[in-house]
């Protein structure tokens, strides 16, 4: 690209706001491991803003490129525009039809705590950062997804913006675009400004983790936590959403002594219930597991971030995943001795809600699945940046994922994100 050329995209952009638009250096969100070198960045304030960015971009054939959070971003931007959306910030809440009209920017923690104030929540996950829009792109498993739906079953309303100018997009609308928006996201050069989605009562909810110590690191684990999640959640109600998360923590000064050097097996539990309820459902596998740790108890809505605890700090991660119609014990075996570079295993319950044929038709991956496992690994940044396929060949954490491919049914591209493998 030639500084002509960015010269006069950027003289196209000269109406916006004068804090809008620059030349910025290279850019990333939660994601540390891609970065985005475009050749002008806009920050727009509203959709005019949007379409003005996006019709420069369209008359020069340039990109377009949307940075929410940046949780899941696979690939980085190089030219082009980067649209910023961190202003298109607004939410509003109408408690009377139970439905949430939010901006491009917005995170789910604002929706959770505006939502809250009318006694109501929406289907989101466990992590307030996340941006709520991006987040309902690949379906969306939230923190009572098997009561719930996936969240994008939810959404009522998208607000779109492409190279021919901009429109909502409903099942009624463009029943194609409406599909295509709930699982599989937006097309090359589309931006989603807004979206609606509808919202559920807060409660009663009980939730949190039951944490369990599967041995040292480099020594052979002990899978009987692992078999016993399993176990417990083969005649589980649709009121109960679970996952089990299993972390080889390293043996570093900067890990709390009584996690360093441990594998530990983390199993969130949310219920849609109250907490005597939830003891009469948790207690089969409290003990069949008896936890170190033991935090489930009633839970608000704005309190999620408590049931998986994920790291709250930008970083550099790759990971992939395998939809499964059930757990091969053998997989399961050996996520409790995985060994090597640090990777993350996660398993999600499925099934319930999650199951259920959508209202209108959609593009959601998983429908058919018992459950998600999902395999993530840290990387080092700088080497992301300068060498992402030999990264992540190091971190290789598909290596996990290898036990469960006899019963593999697909994937959902949701959980696939970070630099790509070669």
């Amino acid at each position: 690209m030639t500084t002509t050329r960015r010269t006069g995209l950027a003289d196209d952009l000269t109406d916006l706001q004068p804090d809008a638009v620059g030349a910025t250096p290279a850019a990333s969100g939660f994601q540390l491991g891609v970065r985005h070198r475009p050749d002008v960045t806009v920050v727009p304030r509203t959709t005019s803003e949007v379409r003005t960015a996006v019709r420069a971009a369209s008359d020069r054939g340039l990109p377009v490129t949307v940075l929410a959070s940046g949780h899941g971003t696979r690939d980085g931007a190089c030219g082009g525009v980067l649209i910023d959306t961190r202003r298109l910030d607004s939410v509003a809440i109408d408690p009377v039809a139970r439905t949430a009209r939010v901006g491009a920017g917005v995170r789910w923690g604002a929706v959770v705590e505006a939502a809250e104030a009318h006694g109501l929540r929406p289907p989101s996950g466990s992590f307030p950062g996340v941006g709520a829009i991006g987040y309902t792109f690949g379906g969306g498993i939230g923190l009572v997804a098997r009561s719930d739906g996936w969240a994008t079953d939810h959404v009522r309303a998208f607000e779109v913006v492409d190279a021919s100018g901009s429109g909502s997009v409903t099942a009624d609308s463009d029943p194609a675009a409406f599909a295509r928006l709930r699982g599989s996201g937006p097309a090359p050069g589309e931006v989603v400004t807004a979206m609606t989605i509808g919202l559920l009562p807060a409660g009663p909810l009980t939730g949190g983790a039951l944490v369990h110590d599967l041995g040292a690191v480099g020594e052979p684990g002990d899978p009987a936590a692992l078999h016993a999640f399993h176990e417990w959640t083969r005649d589980l109600p649709d009121d109960v959403t679970a996952g089990m998360s299993v972390v080889p923590y390293p043996d570093r000064d900067v890990i709390p002594p009584a996690l360093r050097g441990r594998r530990v097996a983390r199993i969130a539990i949310v219920v849609r219930g109250d907490a005597a309820a939830a003891g009469r459902l948790v207690a089969p596998l409290r003990s069949a597991v008896r936890p170190r740790h033991d935090t489930v108890g009633p839970l608000r809505p704005t309190d999620g971030h408590r049931v998986h605890a994920e790291p709250a700090d930008p970083h550099a991660y790759t990971g992939d995943n395998v939809l499964v119609d059930d757990l091969a014990a053998d997989g399961l075996d050996a996520v409790a001795t995985l060994d090597g570079p640090m990777t993350v295993v996660g398993i999600r319950h499925l099934g319930g809600a999650l199951a259920r044929p959508a209202d209108v038709p959609d593009t959601v991956d998983g429908r058919n699945a018992g459950y998600l496992v999902s395999a993530l690994a840290p990387l080092d940044p700088e080497q992301a940046i300068d060498d992402p396929a030999g990264a992540v060949a190091a971190a290789d954490p598909t290596r996990a994922l290898g036990p469960f491919a006899s019963r593999r049914t697909g994937t959902n591209r949701a959980f696939a994100f970070g630099p790509r493998p070669s």
